[in-house]
């Protein structure tokens, strides 16, 4: 088994292995937009139509999201939002306010564009 390094190759690499399967997926939910991008171009490869035949989501909202054919649907992380409460809970330890362990969740968001559809809505 090969290692993932989470990057257009890997990703274009397993969709196309999913993808050649006879009970092939309606969507691809990729951990980050690179290997969505990857998906995409396998899909392309194989003659399958986006979001038509195939929907594809990534996640990150990169700026290669806006710019792929079609434009890639994601889920894009509050990164100021996380960066500022890191901050804010590092200061804390080193003032030591608080002495113990807290979970913090922040809310992504669903950024829709062109890669997603309901499944069978090319068949329509």
């Amino acid at each position: 088994m090969r290692y993932c390094d989470y990057v257009v190759e890997d990703g274009k690499r397993k969709a196309l292995e999913l993808l050649g399967r006879p009970d092939r997926p309606t969507a691809l939910f990729c951990c980050n937009d690179l290997l969505a991008i990857g998906a995409l171009q396998a899909a392309k490869e194989l003659g399958l139509r986006v979001p038509a035949d195939l929907s594809v989501i990534g996640f990150d909202n990169t700026i290669l999201a806006s710019v792929t054919d079609p434009p890639l649907t994601t889920v894009a992380q509050p990164i100021e939002s996380m960066g500022k409460k890191a901050v804010d809970l590092l200061i804390q330890e080193l003032k030591k306010e608080e002495g113990y362990k807290r979970r913090v969740v922040l809310r992504p968001e669903l950024v829709v564009r062109q890669s997603t559809a309901a499944p069978g809505a090319g068949s329509r």
